[in-house]
């Protein structure tokens, strides 16, 4: 089940890349170094869609086939504060927190990471805007490699993002039995 939250992320993110909408403005950007075995960084435009009804913000930042995607959990609305980044498949439940996912291509591999420990710091702007600084750990989701991520956003206009609100699917055995008719 891990896995497969780990997966769904990073399939988001892989899919994001082929369809990524080039940015509306140039102010909002995106920033990101990691350093590890394989180190690297990447400067994009990025979008930050909230999601009032499940209490979410999505900030993702593509830049060719190399992308990084942070969801904010805060407890009620989003405001302004320190988010500590826990494993994706926690940070809904463990409120206010972050989760965190990085990717990109090597000429073997697709790289993914997800983050494990770490905080976003997140401000907001009267205008409705927000940016923030990221410094976490990251964890290999296929071996046993680590990375340091370090980053910040900027000047990022919130959207109201209709598919970031999807309710989570329900697992095939979350679902309720069929009644038999036997009482």
């Amino acid at each position: 089940m891990i896995r497969a939250a780990c997966w769904a992320l990073l399939l988001g993110l892989a899919s994001a890349c082929q369809a990524a909408p080039k940015p509306k403005s140039p102010a909002g950007n995106f920033q990101v170094r990691w350093s590890g075995r394989e180190p690297g960084r990447m400067s994009t435009g990025a979008t930050a869609g909230w999601c009032a009804p499940r209490h979410m913000l999505e900030v993702r930042g593509i830049q060719g086939d190399t992308g990084v995607a942070l969801v904010l959990y805060p407890a009620e609305t989003l405001t302004a504060g320190v988010y500590r980044v826990v494993p994706p498949t926690r940070a809904e439940s463990l409120a206010p927190a972050a989760a965190l996912a990085l990717r990109w291509l090597t000429p073997k591999t697709v790289q993914g990471f997800r983050g494990e420990s770490g905080t976003v710091t997140l401000e907001r702007s009267r205008t409705g805007q927000v940016s923030g600084e990221i410094k976490a750990r990251a964890r290999s989701v296929v071996d046993t490699q680590r990375v340091t991520v370090t980053g910040s956003f900027r000047d990022l206009m919130l959207r109201l993002e209709p598919t970031a609100c999807a309710a989570p699917a329900r697992p095939a055995s979350a679902a309720e039995p069929a009644d038999t008719g036997v009482h």
